[in-house]
């Protein structure tokens, strides 16, 4: 955990000399870890422990080593604030400086001794440990009279850089981990009638909300990482899991934020109050409109899930050919509320579904059992007696890698274009050309207890049946022309999928980093409402993300590690 703050311009003797934030001098800062309780921090880089003053000497052998063995651990790594999942974000894309391991090989020597050096890369210089409002206030103080710029910081779950930047300083709020849940909640003056439902601080993630609702005898939606923050940016930017097209997006479940904005006030977030924000924060995207503390989302009761799991070699022949046979019974099994995923990489995919029988999953899914037999493959079905269970049995064990610099792209699918041959020839190749490939059955396809006009996400995802994305990776020891071919191939796969499907879109927390038309493919005809309510709210502009709503540019200095779009 963070250790006490060093306000000196070397850190530890490992940190090539770095010009202090903006027009902050150090008594500056010094006021303001005073004023935050001594919880400003330095942002140290993950794997610094494991670098080398000299080849021989270790600076924290057994501080690297836990780094070394955990590497690659979702949970590990967000409990440390230089931690982000995908490790681009904390190196300097553009210079090639960062402080990474080789993910391959952990203890490869090459990575971290001489001349290698530790080097801070796109970590935010410092961050303040978020436990209350006034430290969400104090640093919007401290920005706005010094310049220097915030990001907003959860789990470290961001592919495309929104909570790192040179120079910044950051607001973690990983620590805000308390969870309440009640029968009789009812939103902030409102008139509801009361219903059952939970309370989340924002450091809150998916591990402990599994293992929150199975201790309780409720479901509650949640995603496929155990790492994810349950209030942060997946909630706001629509949030999508297993029991999406029955149970619907993180938008659709969230009854109230408790979040203070950047003119300074804590403020309660309803349909009865503030309701322009309310909206806004329902698919307007994280990092933009506040700084939210907790969240309080609906509590459904305990659901049996009826599961088939599919396998089969996976040879890019094949992968194409199961992926034009699925997309044939794609609006069907969402329309009978199967959720899944489909993973080429692990040889198989598994959908589950809380609306049906055992028998009527065996029929419903008899399509999907046709597509898996058609490459060689086979499926089996089972019953899984709560949402947790299914989760440790199925995906737990199964979550994307982390750990190492990884690129996306992606798009929503409807479903009047899910079974079109061109489609789901542009689709297949884009997957088997990419690193790794998946197929995310989580629209929410069948929910029907939704307020459509009370969400900001692009429509597209109510139409969609399947969200896909591709990935490219590289290693510590990459160049910036590999890095940038990188990015390079996710345009040239997959430009062809959006000419294909011109009225769709995308995820904006599992998008492209350079998406084409950005405002458009995230937020469809709500962006202009967004950049208003942003306006009302930031009048300053003191927060600004990577392709957020009233996004500054490329050209801010915050992302000078950022490479030019392909």
């Amino acid at each position: 955990m963070p250790g006490s703050l060093s306000l000196s311009i070397f850190h530890l003797g490992l940190f090539i000399s770095r010009v202090l934030c903006g027009g902050a001098t150090q008594a500056v800062w010094k006021a303001l870890n005073s004023t935050v309780g001594g919880r400003l921090h330095i942002g140290v880089p993950f794997s610094q422990s494991c670098f080398t003053r000299t080849p021989s000497n270790a600076e924290h052998p057994s501080q690297c080593r836990e780094v070394q063995a955990l590497y690659e651990d979702q949970l590990f790594r967000s409990s440390r604030f230089g931690g982000y999942q995908v490790t681009q974000w904390e190196t300097c894309q553009t210079t090639g400086d960062g402080c990474l391991l080789d993910w391959t090989n952990t203890s490869n020597p090459a990575a971290f001794t001489a001349p290698r050096q530790c080097m801070q890369g796109s970590v935010p210089d410092y961050y303040i440990d978020v436990r209350g409002p006034e430290d969400i206030q104090a640093a919007y103080r401290f920005s706005k009279k010094t310049k220097v710029p915030l990001v907003i910081k959860n789990s470290g779950h961001d592919y495309i850089g929104r909570s790192a930047g040179p120079g910044t300083l950051a607001l973690w709020t990983h620590n805000l981990n308390t969870i309440n849940l009640t029968t009789t909640f009812v939103p902030d003056r409102c008139a509801d009638e009361s219903r059952t439902a939970v309370t989340f601080g924002a450091g809150v993630q998916f591990r402990a909300v599994y293992d929150f609702a199975r201790a309780n005898n409720v479901t509650i939606l949640a995603g496929a990482d155990p790492a994810v923050g349950a209030t942060g940016g997946w909630s706001m930017g629509a949030g999508h899991g297993v029991l999406s097209p029955a149970m619907g997006l993180g938008v659709d479940r969230v009854l109230q934020y408790k979040i203070v904005t950047p003119d300074g006030k804590f403020r309660t977030v309803n349909k009865c109050q503030n309701p322009d924000l309310f909206f806004a924060l329902r698919g307007g995207g994280g990092g933009t409109f506040g700084v939210v503390l907790e969240g309080t989302f609906v509590a459904s009761p305990a659901v049996i899930m009826q599961v088939v799991l599919g396998t089969y070699e996976n040879t890019p022949e094949n992968t194409i050919s199961l992926v034009r046979a699925l997309g044939k019974n794609a609006t069907q099994m969402a329309s009978d509320g199967w959720g899944g995923y489909i993973a080429p990489p692990a040889s198989g995919g598994v959908w589950a579904n809380p609306l049906l029988d055992a028998e009527s999953a065996r029929k419903s899914a008899a399509g999907v059992a046709s597509a898996f037999e058609s490459v060689g493959g086979g499926v089996s079905f089972s019953t899984m007696p709560t949402h947790t269970d299914f989760f440790d049995t199925f995906i737990a064990p199964n979550t994307n890698p982390v750990g190492r610099p990884q690129v996306r792209s992606s798009r929503l699918i409807p479903d009047y274009l899910v079974a079109n041959d061109d489609v789901l020839s542009a689709l297949s190749t884009a997957m088997v050309s990419s690193d790794f490939s998946q197929i995310l059955a989580v629209t929410p396809y069948v929910f029907e207890d939704v307020d459509k006009k009370g969400t900001s996400i692009n429509p597209a995802w109510r139409t969609a049946v399947w969200h896909v994305l591709s990935m490219n990776a590289w290693n510590f020891n990459s160049t910036r022309s590999e890095r940038e071919n990188a990015y390079e191939r996710l345009k040239t796969f997959w430009t062809p999928v959006r000419d294909l499907t011109p009225d769709s879109g995308a995820y904006l927390n599992e998008a492209d980093t350079y998406e084409p038309d950005y405002k458009t493919s995230f937020w469809g005809p709500h962006h202009a409402k967004l950049l208003a309510i942003k306006n009302k709210y930031d009048p300053h502009h003191l927060l600004d993300c990577w392709r957020c709503v009233g996004w500054n540019g490329p050209s801010d200095p915050r992302y000078k590690c950022h490479l030019p779009a392909p």
